[in-house]
């Protein structure tokens, strides 16, 4: 007993730990890199995010108040960012990413999904009174969708008693107001008010098996694809407001998706990618010459590029076909990439940061941490 109330004195919430500062961020697992502007902002372990003004060459880390690791890091504009990650948190900056506040985390995600789940069984039984006084077939819908929404609220009230345990992968922002945020277990919440109030969203997805949602890109003004395991395909467009499921080429875990003038890559588990120029109608597979999963993509007005495990990066041609494979120095999983404005692309990954220039090769420039104030 007492050695459990010193185990639990020395423990600290890492939703309540600030980020450590360390000259070595830059060198660490970053899960995702974006642009700001000119700026680069990448988000990974231990809270850490970092920015550069230099195409890469130097960082600065950030202030951020969690040490969770983030997934993903998303900015509308030059100032308004958003990252997300573990334990449920969203993060907000207004500065170009030099300082960072808590919006959201999962204590009240869980609590959320909790009072949802509630009132949707409440309809649910409603609906089934109804349908009770109907054909067989709606009675027999109605008990289906009743059983469902039961089993919803189980595992809510679960989710509830654990903790914020579940990670949100992807965020996306269409404006400086309008977000969505998505993660595991088929959690998803939306924003109207630039993150000041986060509303679950996962009910208008029509993910009745809580599919880990991986992606959401944005291939339009109004819409949208998200991706997830088991070939989940989900599309919108009317800027998240309704989904319908897009038949699937693959029916293992989709990463994300990247797109160009109508033309859509989509990526996916052992170097699996497939192109469609009806915006996800029909698909065809391209041969990679890779088996590395692919976790990361960006298009450029001359085709893709695409990275993954095992240090694997292909780049595409302008129509993307002709895949061209490389594998990085040191193998090491890269998670995604941008291009920088100087014209070079960035990888994030395992091994921190790494550049590559317009041609894939990889550029043995120094790249370092600068100290200092903010």
């Amino acid at each position: 007993m007492a050695l459990s109330s010193v185990v639990n004195a020395g423990w600290q919430d890492p939703l309540d730990t600030p980020a450590m500062e360390t000259l070595r961020a830059h060198e660490e697992l970053l899960l995702d890199v974006t642009n700001a502007g000119d700026r680069l902002v990448s988000a990974g372990a231990h809270g850490h995010i970092v920015f550069s003004d230099d195409g890469g060459l130097s960082w600065r880390q950030g202030e951020v108040p969690v040490s969770v690791t983030l997934t993903s890091v998303d900015f509308y504009g030059e100032r308004n960012g958003w990252a997300v990650g573990h334990d449920g948190v969203i993060l907000g900056s207004e500065d170009g990413g030099k300082t960072w506040t808590k919006q959201f985390d999962g204590y009240q995600a869980n609590k959320a999904i909790l009072e949802a789940a509630r009132s949707n069984l409440a309809v649910m039984e409603e609906r089934a009174e109804l349908a009770a006084e109907g054909s067989d077939e709606e009675a027999d819908e109605a008990m289906m969708a009743l059983e469902t929404a039961q089993f919803t609220l189980q595992d809510a009230e679960y989710d509830f008693e654990t903790g914020s345990t579940k990670p949100f992968l992807d965020v996306e922002f269409w404006s400086e107001k309008e977000g969505i945020a998505i993660g595991a277990y088929g959690m998803a919440f939306t924003t109207e008010d630039g993150g000041k109030s986060w509303q679950d969203m996962a009910s208008r997805l029509p993910n009745p098996d809580r599919l880990h949602l991986n992606s959401i890109t944005r291939t339009g003004e109004q819409t949208m694809v998200i991706t997830g395991e088991m070939g989940l395909l989900l599309r919108s467009e009317d800027a998240g407001q309704s989904w319908t499921p897009q038949p699937s080429p693959y029916d293992g875990s989709l990463f994300g998706l990247v797109d160009k003038d109508k033309l859509q890559l989509l990526f996916a588990l052992r170097g699996h990618v497939y192109q469609s120029w009806d915006e996800g109608i029909t698909w065809e597979e391209l041969n990679t010459g890779v088996e590395q999963t692919l976790l990361g993509g960006f298009e450029t007005e001359k085709g893709a590029v695409l990275v993954g495990n095992g240090g694997a990066v292909i780049l595409l041609d302008r129509n993307f076909r002709n895949p061209r494979s490389v594998i990085l120095e040191g193998r090491k999983a890269s998670a995604a990439v941008t291009r920088a404005a100087q014209g070079h692309f960035v990888i994030v990954g395992e091994a921190g940061v790494k550049l590559l220039d317009p041609q894939g090769h990889l550029m043995q420039a120094e790249i370092s941490m600068a100290q200092g104030d903010l």
